[in-house]
């Protein structure tokens, strides 16, 4: 077990890196030692593609990574002890976040930056914050369970705003409607350049010149090559032009081309 923790730690590129994957692997380790789930904090995109790469390293299951909702961008990545299969069969305290309504007193909508800027000013880090989701009159967020009531007792005021917090279930939360542009495409592998070039309506050229230029990211994470292959699932962007998710991977057209769908969110 030491050798294989050790061939994972190797997975790290930082020192960040190096603490994030001895973390993952504790968090497995007390899952299965003391009979109870664990997790991380919130992870961003990369983090989570590291996670992956490290679970798949070390083997076996009982471990997802979860944000509250279906499209949750910052996500835990939980582990389960043996006799529990899947995290929806967590009783709602078990769960390593809980979600929280706020509502705006004020005349003025408030932004996603607002509401991360208050909570970060009660002296909470970034990391205990899951995803923000802005409505009309307020908004729906996650924060680890450690805090919540620190959260919902001492936050008062976002931008200049009064606001009220309560904690709600969460099949409560509302979730904005996300638009996207369905593209359909064909192209001749699924190197990042062929897909980002399909995605942002780019020629090959263009696309290899913003990788080329570090403006570009694959799941949170600086993308430098343009022939590294890019999987189903992965959200790409390019700064000042937006962000897409490789939605589906299809079989080849009849040139032997591959079958590509991406959603270009709006």
């Amino acid at each position: 077990m030491a050798a294989r923790r050790e061939e994972i730690l190797k997975l790290a590129q930082s020192p960040e890196d190096r603490t994030l994957l001895s973390q993952l692997l504790d968090k497995r380790r007390q899952a299965e030692q003391y009979f109870r789930p664990a997790s991380t904090a919130f992870l961003d995109l990369r983090q989570q593609a590291l996670c992956r790469q490290a679970m798949q390293a070390a083997g076996g299951g009982g471990w997802s990574l979860e944000g509250g909702f279906q499209q949750a961008e910052r996500r835990t990545a939980l582990f389960l002890p043996d006799y529990i299969e899947k995290a929806e069969q967590l009783a709602p305290e078990d769960w390593p976040f809980r979600a929280l309504r706020l509502q705006s007193r004020g005349q003025k909508p408030l932004t996603h930056r607002d509401y991360l800027g208050a909570l970060m000013g009660l002296g909470i880090r970034r990391e205990r914050i899951g995803d923000i989701l802005p409505g009309p009159q307020g908004a729906d967020l996650l924060v680890m369970a450690d805090i919540a009531p620190y959260v919902v007792q001492n936050l008062t005021q976002a931008g200049a705003s009064p606001v009220s917090v309560s904690l709600i279930d969460l099949d409560a939360l509302e979730i904005p409607e996300v638009k996207v542009k369905i593209i359909r495409d064909t192209v001749p592998s699924l190197r990042l350049d062929a897909v980002l070039a399909s995605a942002f309506s780019l020629s090959r050229g263009d696309a290899a010149e913003a990788i080329r230029r570090g403006l570009v990211q694959a799941d949170g994470a600086p993308a430098l090559k343009g022939d590294r292959p890019v999987a189903q699932g992965v959200r790409l962007s390019i700064r000042g032009k937006g962000k897409a998710i490789l939605a589906e991977t299809g079989g080849l057209s009849k040139k032997g081309r591959v079958n590509i769908e991406i959603h270009k969110l709006l």
